[in-house]
């Protein structure tokens, strides 16, 4: 085994160490397995470049060809020690510059890369060096791990209960997350190593490419193959991108197919005059896209409201939606939901939301129907599709969604001036997700005076992303570490719910733009700067749902978080939960108290348990029309694999006749069709 090796196998060790620890969420086998087997191939290729450089710098200083030992050693301790008084030298500080954080990175990552070759350089002059190199990385795996200390650490997501309590007892700790996952050390260890070799075989093929490109050059242009070597690199390179590339498109495809399509049993056009894709909308229903035709199919009736508020003269809910697919230009859709706002005078309601949709175009529907509920109808919702893709994928459509968004306000807002006063609407504004950075996107500059400037009266985000620069400018400069109070014009930026739950009465009265967010929820901490920038939720002080005891580690943190953020929202349905970047269980008061919509705890009460039934009726009855459109040899397994889905839900066996009693409950209408597919 060459010093290069023995230097990976050791880089390799200390980084899977290092994985082993929680982050925000649980994890599962899987999850772990990928952690694990990306980074200790990717430390293992990194560590095997330094070890190179030591040998270069070590062959100029002695003069050799092939260094001895002695001068490795030299070399190795004069730049451990650079890097280790490097790293000292420049403390982390929360809020600090990218420089002085991309310092201190180098200085730590010369520092670990030059014990490393180091310890392959002592192991290398042992007889038997392949033991001794596999000894030292088993040894440096052990180490980093300990130095972890895993065993004190726990994910954001864990609620250790209070062990003063006189009632505590062992097992009451609960996880504040949708799932809880479990690692099975064995299975996981397989396929971390089946992951691992499968990335160091891309990096090996690359290699291989690069080395053949360089001799294809040297034969046809003439000199070495050392001559060519960065025109093969640059040829390798351009192939993976270029695979990389196709792959992409191949999952965008996939994506687009299913997120752009009318589900089977959503066929059928709403009815109503108050909702888009009516016949007098004059807009085709089958071009809603699936999230656009789920939401304007799913408005409250009048009757559901009055039964839930225990009034009598609701009104049919307004909600209007421009999607992706009715019109090809942005301007023309922000046109079409403009016209469709106008055609149903949906600024004469009492109360109006512009809903900034996910990625994918979803618009939550707990949000919406408890505005629909709160408002007994007299409300009109609006959004405009900017993606029919997931989120991670939607990242490129962002500035389309903030272009579309402000075009939107702007016509709204020169309706409402031409309005008199009195006879204005209450304008809020909804964003989730992506579509907080969306909606958040255009007040970018504008320090507090955005919203009101725009007659927003109030506005509710959760969920926000990293990315959002408007949060960042409010934020400023304050510490994690500080309790926030409710800022100018009343916006309020919480650290978690918890915050958000303290206030006082008189404090959230004072609220009128909140930017709610889980404290284990990914979405807002993940980005690139995770990479090589030590986060303020892994300080010294951390805020609640951040993981304790758990320390930055470059590259694998980034990936940690990222897993996480793919585990954040796996809701159950009809079981609304709160944790990652899940806000189901908050939303209904959080809305209720921001948007100045009060109801008794009788109503909130019978609107929490209609909602949660909706919800899984919705799911079940969609699961079910779907199932029914397989081909008739696939169509029982298909309905059998809906019924075992709807037992987990309900933690109880569901038949048929049960599923259907299911969504009877809460959607009449949708059962009886139900009943005919049968």
């Amino acid at each position: 085994m060459d010093h290069p090796a023995r230097t990976g196998l050791i880089g390799a060790g200390i980084a899977l160490g290092r994985t082993f620890q929680p982050n925000l969420l649980t994890r599962g086998t899987t999850d772990q397995a990928v952690i694990s087997g990306v980074t200790t191939a990717f430390a293992y290729g990194v560590y095997s470049s330094a070890d190179a450089i030591v040998d270069s710098l070590a062959a100029r200083i002695s003069g050799q060809d092939n260094p001895g030992p002695n001068s490795r050693l030299v070399v190795a301790g004069v730049l451990a020690a650079l890097g280790a008084g490097t790293f000292a030298g420049f403390k982390w500080r929360e809020h600090e510059s990218r420089p002085r954080a991309a310092v201190r990175l180098a200085g730590r990552s010369i520092a670990v890369a030059a014990l490393s070759s180091a310890a392959s350089t002592l192991t290398g002059e042992r007889r038997s060096g392949r033991r001794w190199g596999l000894a030292v990385a088993g040894a440096a795996t052990a180490a980093s791990w300990a130095c972890m200390t895993p065993w004190r650490a726990a994910p954001g997501s864990l609620i250790r209960q209070d062990k003063s309590d006189e009632h505590h007892t062992p097992g009451q700790d609960r996880f504040f997350e949708d799932s809880v996952r479990e690692i099975a050390p064995v299975k996981m260890a397989a396929i971390g190593a089946g992951i691992a070799a499968a990335t160091y075989g891309v990096a090996r093929a690359e290699s291989l490419l690069t080395h053949g490109m360089a001799r294809l050059a040297s034969a046809s242009l003439g000199g070495k193959p050392e001559d060519h070597r960065a025109l093969g690199r640059i040829t390798a390179l351009g192939v993976s991108a270029g695979g990389a590339y196709l792959a992409l498109n191949r999952v965008s495809a996939m994506l687009t197919k299913g997120g752009g399509a009318v589900e089977p049993g959503m066929e059928e056009p709403p009815s109503s005059l108050q909702i888009t894709g009516c016949a007098e909308s004059g807009l085709e229903w089958m071009k809603q896209t699936r999230e656009g035709a789920r939401w304007l199919a799913s408005a409250v009736e009048p009757a559901t409201i009055d039964s839930v508020m225990g009034t009598s003269k609701a009104k049919q809910p307004i909600r209007v939606y421009a999607s992706l697919d009715i019109a090809e230009d942005p301007h023309e859709r922000v046109a079409i939901l403009l016209r469709e706002i106008d055609r149903t005078k949906a600024l004469e309601r009492g109360h109006f939301a512009l809903f900034s949709p996910t990625g994918s175009g979803y618009v939550n529907y707990v949000a919406t129907e408890t505005f629909e509920f709160l408002s007994g109808g007299d409300c009109a919702s609006a959004a405009i599709q900017y993606s029919v893709l997931p989120s991670s994928f939607s990242l490129g459509n962002v500035s389309t969604g903030v272009d579309q968004t402000r075009m939107v306000i702007d016509g709204i807002t020169e309706r409402l001036l031409a309005m008199d006063p009195s006879e204005r609407p209450h304008f809020y504004l909804f964003g989730e997700s992506l579509g907080s950075q969306v909606s958040e996107g255009m007040f970018e500059g504008t320090w507090t005076y955005g919203p009101p400037g725009a007659k927003v009266d109030y506005a509710l985000w959760i969920g926000t992303p990293s990315a959002a620069k408007w949060r960042k400018q409010l934020w400023g400069d304050r510490s994690i570490t500080e309790i926030p109070d409710v800022g100018p014009d009343g916006i309020y930026l919480p650290r978690t719910i918890r915050d958000w739950l303290n206030l006082s009465e008189d404090e959230r009265t004072q609220v009128r733009y909140l930017l709610l967010q889980n404290g284990d929820d990914p979405i807002p901490k993940f980005g690139s700067q995770l990479l090589w920038r030590r986060p303020d939720w892994l300080g010294p002080e951390r805020p609640i749902g951040s993981p304790q005891h758990t320390l930055w580690v470059p590259g694998a943190t980034f990936l940690m978080t990222f897993i996480d953020m793919l585990n954040a929202l796996t809701p159950v349905p009809g079981v609304f939960a709160q944790g990652g970047h899940d806000y189901r269980e908050i939303l209904p008061s959080a809305l209720s108290q921001t948007w100045r919509l009060p109801a008794s705890d009788e109503q909130m009460d019978a609107m929490n348990r209609v909602m949660r039934e909706r919800e899984l009726a919705w799911e079940l009855y969609r699961a079910w029309s779907a199932a029914s459109t397989e081909e008739p040899g696939k169509q029982a397994a298909a309905r059998a694999k809906v019924l075992q889905k709807a037992s987990q839900y309900g933690e109880s066996d569901v038949d048929e006749a049960r599923l259907i009693e299911l969504v009877d409950r809460a959607l009449p209408r949708r059962a009886a069709a139900l009943r005919a597919m049968a």
